[in-house]
Formats: C-alpha cells, structure tokens, sequence
C-alpha cells in the first residue's frame, strides 16, 4: 500500500535511493572487474608480442653471426610462448582462432628451427633459413593482428560499459529521482498551494473553512487545525462583537437620555413658568413660552427620529451607480441650504461607477456636505471629488490608519473608489477627532443631534469601506471616504 504520509514517502524515496545506489554501485563494480580481467589479457597479449619479437631477433642474430647463444635463446623464447598459449584461456574470446593459428604457425617455426641445428652445414640450409623466416614474418603478423584486435576490443568493451553505465544511470537512478522530486514537490506544494487560496477567501470573506484534496496525514493535520483556529476565532469575533454591541447600545442610550434632557428639561421649564404666570402674563410672553416650548418638543422629535431610522436599516440594496449622477442627484437635495457665496466645486472621473446602496451612500454624501458647508460658514469653497484608486491615495490612507484618524477597514488587495469632501473651513482640533464619530459628540452648542458622523461610519463599515479624517486647524478639514469597487 502506498504511504499516507509525506514522511513516510519521502523515507520511500531514500530507501529506494539507497538500493538503487547499490545495485548501481554493484554493476559499476563488475564492469571495473570485467575492465580489469581485459587489461590482463592486453598485458598478455603485449608480452607474448614482445616475445614474439625476441624471437625474430634472435633468429636474425643466429642466422648472422651462428651464435649457439642466440639459438638457445631462441628456443627458449618459443617454449616461453608455447607455455604462454597453454596457460592462458582463449576460450569464447573473439582472438581465440588467431591464438590458434598462432599456435600451430609456432610449431612448424619450432620445427624448422630444430632442423636447421642438424643441416647447419648443409647445401640446402639458405632454403630452411628462408622457411624460417617467412614463418617467423607469419608470427609478428598474427601477433600484431591479435594486440590490435585485442586493443580494439579492449576500446570497444570500454565504450559500451561507458554506454550501458550512463543507461542505467538515466533509466534507474536520474529519471526516478526526477520524477520522485517533481512529484514529491507537487504532493507537497500543491495541497500548501490550495490551502494559501483557501485562506485568502477566508479573509475576504467568502468561505469560513478549509477543505483541501490531499490523503497525506501532516496536511490533514494542518487543515484540521485551521480549521480548529478559525472556529475558535469566530467563538472570540462573536463575542467581541456582542461587547462591542452592548458597549455601543450603552453608550447610545446615554447619549439619547442626555440629549433628552436637555430638551425635556426647557420644555419642564417652561411648562412651569406658563402655569404660573398664565394670569399674570401678557399673549405675546404666552406665545413666547409655546413657541420655545414647540421648539424644544422638534428638537426632541428629530433625536428620537434619527435614532429609529438608524434602528430600521434594511439589508444593503448594492447597485453600479454612476458617481457623477450621484453627486449631482445629492446636491439637488440640500441646493436650498447652500448659501450663496458658498463655491462648490465637483471634480467626478469620467465613467466612473460605484458598486453601493444608493440611498445609503446618498446619506453619507449628505451628512458630509452639510457638515463642510457649515464648516465653511457663510462664504468659503466646498470641493467634492471622485475618483479611482491609485498609489498616492493608498499611501495617504496607510498615513492617516497610522495615526489614528481612520474608521472601518478595506481589503488591499481589492480595487477601490474614492469619495473626497473638504472644506477650507477652521478644520477639527487635534483632540477632537478621535472622538467625531462617537455617537452624539458635537461641537455645535444646540445644534444637530451628534449623530451624523456616527450613522455615516456605520453606513460606510455596511459598505467594507473605510472613512478617513484629514485635518489641520485654520486650513480645513478633507473626509475621505474608501469604498471596494465590487
């Protein structure tokens, strides 16, 4: 059965390694022994043709000078041969037929030898000589034809062991090796591979486990405690998010009863004063005290109206909207409540759209221009761009979550649309905008509910967007908001 587990297959592979290099190491070591067992025969060989060529000198030498010496010698270098032929094997080897007529060539060149010795005085001897000679020409030939057969023999057995070794080499050891490599990678990186795609779509969201096509046991293990993290980090996130709720829900209920009271405490007011006075009091003093009383009696009705209309939010209604109509549609909205001498300046891409809740993002852009035009008092410039992403906004968005002046997150690895509102107002002070998109805080002494800025993050986080507060005092303030493109 094959291994279930990366360690296991990897210790298959080095033991396969293992006796592959073995049974290498086996054939390389019986071709260096059959190598070896050639080099002896061609040590042979060329010993038996040196003695060959003794034997010719020899006789040259007799036949010259008649020198018993030099016959003896002679003689004795054939039986040298002869014991030569006798002890060494031939058999099965492609030079053993020329051994053979080598051997029967050294008997009749023995023979002849032998008789010369008897007709050395002999008229006939210049015809034995030249017998001799002729069959010792017949021996170097054979000898030389046995060296050179034997040396091409020796190259050619050296050039197939050089074949066959880089064959079974490629075959047994490189391509196995290879593949096992290749393999083994896939295995490994594969699995590792999916499992990094799985854990990004975790983290943009759209899946909230991990499943990855693999049977090896260590990436079982990885996945199944992933996963075990993931649902221990969700537990943590629903918790935090149900702190985060009630903390949230405390604050807005103090807030609501302290932005009540006031209201409620004029109203009490002058409630009092009309019982007491009500005889005494002329109609104008009367109308006086309703009219306050009616006053304060809105002021408490658009608190509790903002609060249920934040309360009511129904599920996002995401659409294409075109950035430029929905600029313009949103100024048409609040074009009574522009002063004149106000400048509005609109700076939209061309084409640009934006994927949101229309009427979500049309409140956004609301809030955010009242406020600036506020800001601006009576004369001043309100700017409103749109426009798509690019390095310097992203870099500007990095700064400004660095320090502290941004609420919401975005994904960077998605595109994004950029909605910029700013003022040449007398901008925020420093201590203040951490807090101006805390629930009822406001720096408008009765005016306005402080929820503004509020509802406009909440509305922005439903969207996966991020706002940014950009502000120094006496130039301005710039609201930027971030929204994901898709």
């Amino acid at each position: 059965m094959f291994p279930k587990s990366i360690a296991q297959k990897i210790m298959l592979f080095y033991i396969s390694g293992i006796l592959v290099t073995i049974g290498l190491s086996v054939v390389v070591l019986y071709d260096i022994w059959l190598i070896k067992q050639k080099i002896e025969v061609e040590e042979s060989i060329f010993n038996l043709f040196e003695t060959i060529q003794e034997i010719r000198r020899t006789e040259k030498n007799f036949f010259l000078y008649r020198n018993e010496t030099d016959y003896r010698d002679n003689l004795e270098y054939i039986k040298t041969v002869k014991n030569f032929i006798t002890d060494q094997k031939f058999e099965g080897l492609k030079i053993e037929k020329s051994i053979k007529e080598l051997s029967n060539t050294l008997q009749i060149y023995e023979l002849l030898m032998l008789q010369l010795k008897e007709k050395i005085n002999s008229p006939s001897v210049h015809n034995l000589e030249q017998s001799i000679r002729e069959k010792g020409k017949m021996l170097t030939h054979i000898a030389e034809d046995i060296k050179t057969t034997e040396r091409r023999l020796i190259k050619d057995s050296l050039n197939n062991i050089l074949k066959y070794s880089i064959f079974l080499i490629i075959i047994f050891f490189v391509i196995p090796f290879i593949s096992f490599g290749l393999g083994l990678t896939r295995l490994i990186s594969k699995p590792l591979k999916e499992l990094e795609d799985k854990m990004k779509k975790i983290a943009e969201g759209k899946i909230y486990s991990i499943e990855v096509k693999s049977n090896d046991k260590e990436i079982l293990s990885l996945v199944d405690t992933f996963n075990k993290v993931l649902k221990e980090l969700e537990s943590k996130q629903k918790q935090l998010i149900q702190a985060e709720k009630l903390s949230s829900l405390g604050t807005l209920l103090s807030g609501i009863a302290h932005e009540l009271n006031n209201p409620l405490s004029n109203i009490s007011t002058s409630c009092q004063i009309l019982i007491e006075e009500f005889e005494e009091a002329d109609t104008e003093y009367k109308k006086e005290l309703l009219h306050a009383i009616e006053s304060q009696t809105e002021r408490a009705k658009n608190i509790i109206k903002t609060v249920l209309d934040f309360s009511r939010r129904k599920e996002l209604q995401k659409e294409n909207i075109s950035a430029q109509n929905l600029i313009e549609e949103t100024i048409v909205l609040i074009k009574g409540e522009i002063p004149t001498k106000i400048n509005l300046i609109i700076d939209v891409e061309e084409n640009l759209t934006i994927y949101a809740d229309k009427q979500r993002i049309q409140q956004v852009l609301l809030n955010l221009i009242k406020n600036a035009i506020q800001a601006s008092a009576l004369q001043g410039e309100v700017k409103i761009r749109a426009y798509s992403y690019s390095q310097e906004a992203l870099d500007k968005y990095l700064f400004l979550k660095k320090e502290g002046k941004c609420v919401g997150e975005i994904s960077l690895n998605k595109e994004f649309v950029i909605l910029e509102v700013k003022d040449n107002g007398p901008g925020i002070p420093q201590e203040n905008i951490s807090k101006i998109f805390e629930p009822f805080f406001t720096t408008k002494e009765n005016k306005g509910s402080g929820l503004g800025l509020f509802i406009t993050q909440e509305l922005i986080k439903d969207h996966d967007g991020c706002i940014c507060v950009d502000s120094t005092p006496g130039q301005g303030t710039t609201f930027i908001v971030m929204l994901p493109r898709r």
